[in-house]
Order: C-alpha cells, then sequence, then structure tokens
C-alpha cells in the first residue's frame, strides 16, 4: 500500500490504540485520586461469577493484543496483495517491492507484540514484562526501518518522516521503561500522547505527500514549508495533550459524581432501615 491509504490505515491503527488508551487510563487515574480500585474494559469482568459467559472469557482475552494480531495481520496482507509476495525478480534476480516488505516486517514485530500479550494473558512461564519488551521492539524496528526508508527522497519527504521517528524513538523507551515499573499510571499516559501523536502525524504526512484535492500539492523543496511543517507538529502535540486533558476532566467529573451517588445511597440505608422497622413495629401495635 502506497499514497494516502498507505499512510491512513497505520495512523488510524494508532489513533484508535490511543483513543482506548486515553479513557482507559483516565478512568484508572480518577478511580486512584478519589482512593478507589477501578478497572476498565473486560477486566471488569474479574472475578464476578454471575457474569455473562461472554464476559467471563472476555475478561481472559487481551483486546489490545487480538487488536495488534488482527490490525497487523491485515495491513501485512495487504501489503503482500501489493508485492505479489515477490521479494526477488525471478527475471534479473534484483530484490523488488522493497517498500512492501519493510511494512511487512514492521507488521510481523507487531503481530509478535501481540501474540505476547497473550502469552502474558494466560499466564504462560515467560519473563516478566516481555508484554511491554515486545511492544517496545515493535516500535524500534518501526523506527529503523523508516530511518533507512528515506534514501533519494525530497527534503519535505524526510524532514515529515524524521519527525515521525521522534513520536516513534519516545514510543519504544517509554514501552521499555514500562517493563520495569508497571505499576505507574504516567508512562502509560505519556506512552498513550505519542502514539496518539505517531497516529496524527501519519495521517498529516500522508496528506501533505499525497493531496486528495487536485490543484493542492506541496512544493518539496520549500524551506518554508519545512518550517511550516515542524511548527505543525508541535500543535499536534499541543492539541493531543488538551484532548487527554478533556478526556480526563470528563471521566474525572462522571466518576466522582458516581462515587457521590454510591456514598449517598450508602448513607441512605441505615436511615431506610430505622424508618421500615418502625413501620413494622407500628403494624404490630
Amino acid at each position: 500500500m502506497v499514497g494516502l491509504p498507505g499512510h491512513a490505515a497505520p495512523g488510524s491503527f494508532f489513533l484508535l490504540f490511543g483513543i482506548w488508551w486515553t479513557v482507559k487510563y483516565s478512568v484508572m487515574w480518577a478511580g486512584r485520586m478519589g482512593g478507589r480500585q477501578t478497572c476498565t474494559g473486560p477486566a471488569m469482568c474479574k472475578n464476578v461469577t454471575n457474569a455473562p459467559l461472554v464476559c467471563r472469557l472476555l475478561s481472559r482475552v487481551p483486546v489490545i493484543g487480538l487488536c495488534k494480531i488482527g490490525f497487523s495481520l491485515g495491513g501485512l496482507i495487504g501489503q503482500q496483495v501489493t508485492a505479489n509476495w515477490t521479494l526477488i525478480n525471478p527475471t534479473n534476480g534484483q530484490f523488488q517491492n522493497l517498500n512492501d516488505w519493510q511494512h511487512t516486517t514492521m507488521f510481523l514485530f507487531f503481530i509478535f507484540s501481540g501474540f505476547c500479550d497473550f502469552l502474558v494473558a494466560f499466564k504462560a512461564p515467560v519473563p516478566s514484562g516481555i508484554d511491554y519488551l515486545s511492544f517496545s521492539m515493535a516500535f524500534a524496528v518501526e523506527g529503523l526501518l523508516f530511518f533507512y526508508h528515506l534514501h533519494g527522497r525530497a527534503e519535505l519527504d524526510v524532514h515529515l518522516h524524521k519527525l515521525l521517528l521522534l513520536a516513534i524513538a519516545a514510543c519504544a523507551i517509554v514501552s521499555g521503561l514500562e517493563a520495569w515499573n508497571s505499576d505507574t499510571l504516567l508512562l502509560p499516559m505519556i506512552r498513550t500522547a505519542f502514539v496518539l501523536l505517531q497516529g496524527t502525524w501519519f495521517w498529516q504526512v500522508g496528506l501533505i505527500l499525497y493531496p486528495p484535492f487536485p490543484g493542492n500539492k506541496w512544493d518539496l523543496t520549500s524551506h518554508a514549508n519545512m518550517m511550516f511543517v515542524t511548527m505543525a507538529f508541535c500543535w499536534h502535540i499541543l492539541g493531543i495533550l488538551l484532548f487527554m486533558c478533556v478526556v480526563y476532566t470528563v471521566v474525572y467529573l462522571i466518576h466522582k459524581a458516581k462515587v457521590k451517588q454510591t456514598d449517598t445511597d450508602l448513607d441512605m440505608e441505615p436511615l431506610s432501615s430505622h424508618l421500615l422497622q418502625a413501620h413494622s413495629d407500628s403494624e404490630v401495635d
């Protein structure tokens, strides 16, 4: 896959993950701020024996790992359909379709990361933190492939992908740190911000290099354009931080309201019991 779809697909992949994690970690953070243990997603069904069968099964399935495997497998197949599953030209013996094969390699490592998520979820005898380390490795391979993906390209094209490399490197570093400190919520929130940044910037790169509307092509050699996209990259960071703050604020207010309602119900229980008892005594009299 090349062109705008080739950038929109991974961009949407990272955006979906980032939005999911933003909500998830906001709920967890709000729960900790309120002094309550809070779980999200399928984990809410754990240890609930009366929960529906589907919910009990989902409580064991790593949804993120499943999405990693599913989306990456779809991307891999899409790349190889374009490459006709051929790396070496049978006519002249030269390498061909290397862009497609580089993307295929990237998808393979994200599939491996999803597989490690399953191993951890089903308590396989694997080293602690292997899910975070495999995720960090997938990002590192993604960055390595992109770094050597830019030879002979126009200046603006190279600059756009170098900015993307900054987000990829941050994801790799933070995911690796999570393997040694998985109890904190700060590192997952930082990782979420950079994953969202990857998603929005993939879309931005695709829209600049392959504009969907005719007559809106960018000058790929203009220094002014390079200065602007650097500034736009900073705007993406600011927008993502504002988005995460808004989501957390909404989640916190909802959580606070639910906690207040629960405490009110608990306070009313003794009074309700007393009134029922008094009513019962009056009927006896």
